[in-house]
C-alpha cells in the first residue's frame, strides 16, 4: 500500500467504518448549526463618470439604511476612518439581524463596486432566498 493510499484509508476510517457518508454528516451539521451561504456580486462603472458614480453610491450606502431584504440593520461598521486597528478603507459592513451581513466596497484594482453577502439559515433553499432578497435590496442603491 502506498503512502497516499494509507492516508486515504486513515481519512475514511472514521465515518466510513461507521457507515456514514460525508454528505450525510454535512447535512447533519447543517441541521445542527444552520446553513451558511457567502456570495460576491460585482458591479462595473467605467471611466471618470463611473468613478464619480461609485463615490456617490458609497455615500448613499452611508445614508442611514435601515434594512436590506427585510433584514434590519443591527449595526453599521464604517472603515473609512480606520476601525479596530485596521487602516482607513472605503469599506462598509452592515450587520443584519438573523446572523446575516453585507459588505460594500470599491475594488482596489478595477472600476467596480463589490458586495459580499453572508447568510445563515436553517437550510440551503432558505439561505438562497434570503441572499437573493438582500442582493436585490442592495442593488437599489447601485443604480
Amino acid at each position: 500500500m502506498s503512502a497516499a493510499e494509507a492516508s486515504d484509508n486513515s481519512f475514511n476510517t472514521g465515518y466510513a467504518t461507521k457507515g456514514i457518508r460525508l454528505l450525510d454528516k454535512l447535512e447533519e451539521l447543517y441541521k445542527t448549526y444552520g446553513y451558511c451561504l457567502n456570495t460576491l456580486h460585482s458591479y462595473e462603472f467605467d471611466g471618470s463618470a463611473g468613478f464619480a458614480k461609485m463615490q456617490s453610491i458609497m455615500q448613499a450606502f452611508r445614508g442611514g439604511i435601515k434594512e436590506f431584504g427585510g433584514k434590519k440593520v443591527v449595526k453599521l461598521l464604517d472603515y473609512a476612518p480606520g476601525l479596530d486597528g485596521l487602516p482607513k478603507s472605503d469599506v462598509l459592513k452592515f450587520l443584519l439581524e438573523d446572523n446575516c451581513s453585507i459588505v460594500v466596497r470599491p475594488s482596489g484594482t478595477e472600476p467596480k463596486l463589490k458586495t459580499y453577502i453572508s447568510v445563515s439559515t436553517e437550510n440551503k433553499e432558505a439561505a438562497e432566498k434570503v441572499e437573493a432578497e438582500i442582493s436585490k435590496s442592495a442593488e437599489e442603491y447601485l443604480k
